[in-house]
C-alpha cells in the first residue's frame, strides 16, 4: 500500500496521510504537554486507528505506538551512528537514515531473509513536497505511519516538547 506521508502547519493537524489516490486516507491530530506529546492517527470519519505518545530525552526521542492489541516501543538517537532507531515489542529492524528520512523497517524472520515491512522517504509529486511510504501488509499500516510520525518528527525537532529538567 502506497502513502504520501505530508507535513502540516496546523495546531491541530500535524501531517496528512493521502492514499495513492492523493485522497486523504489519515491525519495525525496532536497535543503537547510538559512531558512530551500524544499523537493520534485518525482514519475516515475521524475514529482513531493508532495512538503515539512521545517524550524527548536528552540525546532520544522515546515513542509507544499502539494499533488495536499491538503495541511498540520506539526509541530514536537521530546522532547515533548505529543503529538510530530501535524497537521493542516486534522484531522489527531500522535499516537507512534517520538524517535524509530514507529509510526501510524490515522484520528478521525465522528463516533468516529479512521481510521489508515499510520503506520511507522522499518524494516530489503531484501531492507537493512529500514522504512516499510504502506498507507491505494492511495489518501493519498503523504501526507502520506512526513509526514514520516518529522518525519525521524527531528530524524537525518541534513536535515534541522537552522533558522539564528538575
Amino acid at each position: 500500500m502506497q502513502f504520501y506521508l505530508k507535513p502540516e502547519g496546523g495546531t491541530r493537524v500535524l501531517f496528512s496521510v493521502l492514499d495513492s489516490l492523493g485522497k486523504t486516507a489519515y491525519e495525525v491530530t496532536g497535543e503537547y504537554t510538559s512531558f512530551g506529546s500524544r499523537y493520534v492517527l485518525r482514519g475516515p470519519g475521524g475514529a482513531a486507528a493508532a495512538r503515539l505518545n512521545g517524550v524527548n530525552l536528552p540525546g532520544s526521542f522515546r515513542y509507544s505506538a499502539a494499533a488495536g492489541s499491538r503495541r511498540i516501543r520506539i526509541k530514536i538517537k537521530p546522532d547515533s551512528v548505529h543503529r538510530p532507531v530501535q524497537f521493542k515489542g516486534a522484531r522489527w529492524r531500522f535499516r537507512g537514515s534517520v538524517t535524509t528520512r530514507s529509510f526501510d523497517v524490515v522484520e528478521d524472520l525465522p528463516h533468516g531473509r529479512p521481510f521489508v515491512v515499510m520503506t520511507h522517504s522522499r518524494c516530489w509529486n503531484g501531492h507537493g513536497d512529500c514522504y512516499a511510504v510504502t506498507v507491505a501488509r494492511e495489518a501493519d499500516v498503523a504501526l507502520a505511519l506512526c513509526v514514520a510520525v516518529a522518525v519525521d518528527c524527531a528530524i524537525l525537532g518541534g513536535c515534541i516538547s522537552p522533558v522539564p529538567a528538575g
